[in-house]
């Protein structure tokens, strides 16, 4: 429902103000030159179905669209550098920028820059002087074509020069980049490293293809095998499913192990260590296939020890020790400098991965291994390292050498770097391995050959590399030893063989989808569009004022304490102060967010790319306080400096798209009679003769009975308020739960007795947010029933930790206890992305059922390859409320029409159409909601038509314009009857009138645009916002509880900073305790009388605000507007700006509603 609401005249307006609006302050104006420049941009690419990393891309690719000449392109990007600059530019530098700007819409829009902005810019570029010859260790560049040569490159650097040449060969040099001829695009982003410049010719030692696409360090690692390293081995590790056996536990063991042995300082207990790890890793140990008890402590002792001899090694504790150390050559190293799994971002060579052990001096690498090394077993050097070292693991070490070095400007002999064999002594498993530049520039290499088939198959589609998914591809090395054909080729298959058995069905289904969840990747690593607050890559790519206006980052911390959560655990639990984060600064953070924590230099900008990172979780989040409990505790709590600034941003991992993956390989491996149901080739069955065991409610004993005799799946349609989660997913638990015998007692597990059989049914209960598993934990709890939940602690709500497994298994000292334990617990709850990440407990429960709630915001790639692990599913939602967040555009997640289909491809991917499959952004929950109407079935889905949170009057609007199928009706609860509103103190004037009259009322504001004030705030509706509060305080009382009272929903961050200040004039404490959050964050939530502020005060702003819509039956469903009416219960009150909000169809219905209604102020 986007439309094009940017128009040249205010673009060329924005311009003109930039030079005549003299009170502007220079931050406020390079910014406004930044955020016109985007607009542009956002208009001139979105039709291009391509993503662009940055502006510079953006700029790049637009310039060469429309023909600009280089010298107003060169200086266009000046001005686009300046723009992203918070220095003030000079008289002179203002008007060439703005005249650059200029050309740029004109050019872009195709329209004439307006006379009155002509007579204000100068008739010419500035003049611009030859640079002197550089020497670079880094240049960005944009390629704009290449021959066998050179490849021609736009350098994102001041340059007069139209184009510089990077040489592609060298051989005095050594230097041989012609790999590149085969993956080399139009538009790709190049690193240019350690650079001999002669202008106009670049010869880099090391050229890195995407930089803002940062690969696993160990995933990259994982690829080189006996076998060669095709760049799909990327993509087919990622269809993998998790390994679960007893190496992978030894592994985590010995990882944990190294841990402890230097936290303890020499006083290490190895049965702490195995005690911790079976508690903390209970569930895999459980489902550990052939798992060998006896066997593992054995292996577990026998790294534990040799760990020991390691750490006094590398960090002698006594005299005799260093003696020792010095015999063996080794050089000694600062136990107190010593760090464990520190993190790394590096932009520079586009990786990223977490260290085992290094020194804060950067003097110390080591990466450690806890399997067998055939090498060191049959004392055979590899000849090609002449050493002992594995292949892969000799690359992993030599990329975390590489980051340490781009990263800190390190020379090549600072630092030692280690492999270490932990199943061996240290004579043969402490391996001093040296920097071996070959193989480091192949893996490379090999990192910027898997990204561009990435990138190629986001942009093409899966489809197009589907056949090379064979093992004789694979096996680009042409291995066919014993070892290669008894084990290698045998995994590779069971991984390819599904792909080439499908139907054309299934197959397109497969491949649209895998397109689709790379495309996601693709983006949250480098962006769609700069200024869209959405990828890992604005970590080094957003300036701070950016983040700091988003909310995404927290600066200038300083630690004030420093604890351990439990003994032995090393410090984890990090305190810092707050102070004030600016004027308007709103965290855009949530307890359980994973988050990077970093120190950095006094009076610089912090930068995650020059710093060690300590990977955490937010533990609590107060206005002066923050605390983080970081994954790995530090034994030394001097390596937390006290000295130092610290800054928070937000964590990055590639563990969603990694499920998402797993999950569709499930799926096409999942049984046929599975794959056809849920794609529609098998009609779902029901067993018309069950009955219930029990009378729950008149009105829902027909949606609980159906949803019973369903067999297969059944959908469960609940708008607002209908009670999905605390009513009738309840009673369909209950239901389920009376077939079967009842848990293990406590007193059997404490004895370590078993139970007598696996329970008659097991129920699986999922939802999308840990707010929502709370939520069905809290019905569990009131309603006594026994379950676990899988998850962390630190995202799951304080009441509920007990219930987590392991918590809830900690008084259970033996493995078979704890397996009983499981299996005879009948109720499982967890996320969606917690089961993925945990499909072990599928070999350990069988689930007759699951049901998920939340279903409508979550994308099918994340849901249906655990539901082809469970007999029947339920799903439970609403897709006219918000769906699932998805970063390309609908055009790009659609489904082609058979005529499109007809145009090109490999795959008709139109048949997706014919099972309801239209866009991959639809959750499975709708898909599977318009086949049943496509079928004309009705008895496998059941609608919540009785609504107990809005009034009547309320409910009319959302009823009248979004859910007339549904035909809510009130419950009634007491509130829905009352005919007035309890609002009995004496009118002050008008409005308290109008307050008291009606439920649906609107305010209209007034335009209050100001020249240095974001497009994002507006005060006048927040002092109508201010002013409705302390009315709603007053007329409440002693009645008003912040957390039920009232809320205010606005669209952007920026307006909840300004109302908040608002609210501190006003010197009434209740009010700033009230929820003020964007409609997003507030889905799920009520409150009596909710407060929503339109907010924009341009016609543009328009996409944004009612940018998610669709249309049903000829009318336009708005949902974030449904969302915001519809949670509140007793009042709602809106303000905007009538003369913007007019221009959209669902608006003007709704300003006109309210004046019908006598609401309309």
């Amino acid at each position: 429902m986007n439309q094009n609401n940017i128009s040249t005249t205010e673009l060329f307006q924005r311009v003109r103000e930039l030079l005549t609006l003299p009170e502007l302050e220079p931050k406020t104006r390079n910014k406004m030159m930044h955020d016109t420049l985007i607009l542009c941009c956002h208009e001139g690419v979105k039709e291009t179905k391509q993503a662009f990393g940055n502006l510079f891309s953006q700029v790049d690719y637009l310039c060469k669209a429309h023909g600009i000449k280089v010298a107003d392109k060169i200086a266009i990007q000046t001005m686009r550098r300046h723009s992203n600059s918070q220095e003030p530019l000079s008289g002179e530098d203002l008007k060439y920028d703005a005249r650059a700007l200029a050309i740029f819409i004109s050019a872009v829009f195709e329209v004439d820059v307006p006379h009155e902005l002509n007579v204000l810019i100068p008739h010419t570029n500035r003049p611009y002087q030859k640079g002197l010859e550089i020497n670079n260790r880094r240049i960005r560049c944009i390629v704009k074509n290449w021959d066998s040569d050179f490849i021609r490159v736009d350098i994102d650097q001041d340059a007069d020069e139209e184009e510089y040449l990077v040489q592609l060969k060298d051989e005095e040099n050594h230097i041989d980049h012609t790999y590149l001829w085969d993956i080399l695009k139009e538009g790709m982003q190049l690193n240019l490293l350690d650079c001999q410049v002669k202008q106009p010719v670049i010869t880099p030692r090391l050229i890195v293809v995407e930089p803002d696409y940062l690969v696993d360090i160990s995933s990259i690692a994982t690829c080189f095998t006996a076998f060669g390293h095709h760049p799909l081995l990327y993509l087919l590790n990622q269809m993998k499913p998790r390994a679960n056996t007893q190496a992978t536990l030894l592994g985590n063991f010995a990882g944990a192990a190294l841990d402890d042995i230097i936290n303890t300082n020499g006083k290490y207990q190895m049965n702490e260590t195995i005690k911790t790890n079976f508690r903390e890793k209970a569930l895999e140990f459980c489902t550990c296939p052939w798992f060998d008890a006896k066997e593992f402590y054995t292996d577990a002792n026998q790294q534990a020890f040799n760990l020991q001899q390691v750490v006094d090694i590398l960090f002698p504790r006594t005299a005799s020790q260093a003696q020792m150390s010095a015999f063996r050559g080794e050089s000694l190293y600062d136990r107190k400098k010593a760090i464990l799994e520190p993190s790394f971002v590096c932009e520079a060579l586009g990786i990223q991965g977490r260290v085992d052990l290094m020194t804060t001096d950067c003097k110390l690498l080591v990466e450690q291994k806890s399997g067998r090394n055939m090498n060191i077993e049959n004392h055979q050097v590899d000849p090609g390292y002449h050493s002992y070292q594995l292949e892969p693991h000799y690359v992993q070490l030599l990329l975390y050498y590489g980051v340490l070095q781009h990263n800190f400007k390190l020379s090549n002999d600072r630092v030692n770097i280690r492999l270490l064999y932990s199943k061996y002594q240290p004579q043969d498993g402490l391996m001093v391995v040296a920097y071996y530049q070959k193989l480091f520039k192949e893996a490379i290499e090999y990192r910027n050959q898997l990204v561009a088939a990435s990138f190629e198959i986001a942009k093409e589609g899966f489809e197009h590399a589907l056949n090379e998914f064979t093992p004789e591809v694979l096996n680009v090395a042409g291995t066919q030893d014993f070892f290669y054909n008894k084990y290698l080729k045998p995994q590779i298959e069971a991984i390819t063989s599904p792909l080439h058995n499908l139907t054309p069905l299934e197959e397109a289904y497969f491949c649209r989808m895998m397109t689709f969840v790379l495309r996601e990747q693709m983006i949250s690593k480098v962006g769609a569009q700069e200024g869209t607050n959405t990828s890992s890559s604005d970590l080094w790519t957003m300036p701070l004022a950016e983040k700091k206006d988003a909310g995404n980052i927290y600066t200038d911390l300083h630690i004030i304490r420093k604890e351990q959560s439990s003994a032995g655990s090393g410090y984890d639990t990090i305190t810092l102060s707050v102070p004030d984060q600016g004027k308007d600064f709103l965290p855009n953070f949530r307890i359980g967010d994973m988050v990077y924590l970093y120190t950095y230099k006094l009076k610089e900008e912090p930068d995650v790319r020059k710093a060690i990172l300590y990977k955490g979780v937010l533990q609590e989040i107060h206005s002066d306080e923050i605390v983080v409990h970081l994954t790995d505790g530090q034994q030394n709590a001097d390596i937390f400096e006290m000295n130092l600034p610290y800054a928070i941003e937000h964590g990055t991992s590639d563990a969603s798209t990694g499920g998402s993956i797993r999950n569709l390989h499930q799926f096409i491996c999942a049984p046929k009679e599975k794959r056809d149901l849920l794609l529609g080739q098998r009609a779902p069955q029901r067993d018309a003769s069950l009955t219930l065991t029990r009378h729950y409610d008149d009105v829902l004993d027909d949606i609980i009975l159906r949803a019973k005799q369903a067999q297969d799946y059944f959908l469960l349609v609940g708008p607002p308020g209908t009670g999905k989660t605390s009513r009738a997913l309840k009673f369909m638990v209950e239901e389920a739960l009376n077939d079967g015998t009842g848990m293990p007692t406590a007193e059997s597990i404490a004895s370590g007795g078993k139970t007598a059989q696996q329970p008659a049914s097991s129920i699986l209960l999922m939802s999308y947010t840990n707010r929502a598993v709370d939520e069905i934990c809290e019905m569990l709890v009131d309603s006594g029933i026994p379950f676990l939940r899988l998850g962390s602690e630190y995202s799951c709500d304080e009441r509920f930790r007990p219930y987590l497994i392991e918590k809830a298994i900690s008084d259970c000292p033996k493995l078979e206890a704890i397996k009983q334990y499981i299996i005879g617990t009948r109720v499982i709850v967890g996320t969606t992305s917690m089961m993925t990440s945990k499909p072990f407990i599928f070999s350990l429960k069988h689930f007759k059922l699951a049901i998920i709630d939340e279903s409508s915001q979550i994308l099918e790639p994340n849901l249906i390859g655990l539901l082809s692990a469970v007999d029947k599913f339920i799903l439970i939602g609403d897709y006219k409320q918000l769906p699932a967040v998805v970063q390309q555009s609908e055009q790009d997640s659609g489904i082609p029409t058979i005529n499109d289909s007809q145009k090109g491809g490999i795959i008709d991917m139109s048949i997706l159409q014919d099972i309801c499959l239209t866009n991959c952004r639809n959750s499975l929950f709708e898909r599977l909601i318009h086949w049943e109407d496509h079928e004309e079935r009705s008895e496998f889905i059941g609608i919540l038509r009785r609504q107990g949170r809005m009034h009547p009057e309320i409910a009319e609007f959302p009823n009248r314009m979004f859910y007339r199928r549904e035909k809510l009706e009130p419950v009634p609860c007491p509130h829905q009857l009352e005919t007035e509103l309890s609002y009995t103190l004496p009118s002050e004037d008008a409005l308290d009138d109008l307050l008291k009259e009606h439920r649906m009322i609107f305010l209209p504001s007034k335009f209050c645009k100001e020249p240095n004030v974001s497009d994002k705030i507006n005060a006048n509706e927040a002092a109508i916002v201010v002013d409705l509060l302390r009315r709603i305080h007053r007329f409440y009382g002693e009645r008003f509880d912040a957390k039920k009272t009232v809320g205010v929903i606005v669209p952007y961050r920026n307006q909840i900073a300004m109302v908040r200040k608002g609210i501190e004039k006003l010197g009434i404490p209740e009010l700033e305790k009230i929820s003020i959050d964007t409609v997003e964050r507030y889905q799920g939530s009520q409150r009596d009388v909710i407060i929503y502020s339109f907010t924009i005060q341009n016609i543009w702003q328009l996409d944004f605000l009612a940018g998610n819509s669709f249309v049903e039956d000829g009318a336009i469903i708005d949902r974030k507007l449904n969302v915001a009416i519809t949670r509140a219960r007793k009042q709602m009150i809106m303000t905007g700006n009538p003369e913007i909000l007019r221009n959209n169809q669902i608006f003007s219905e709704l300003m006109n509603y309210v004046k019908e209604k006598g609401g309309y102020f």
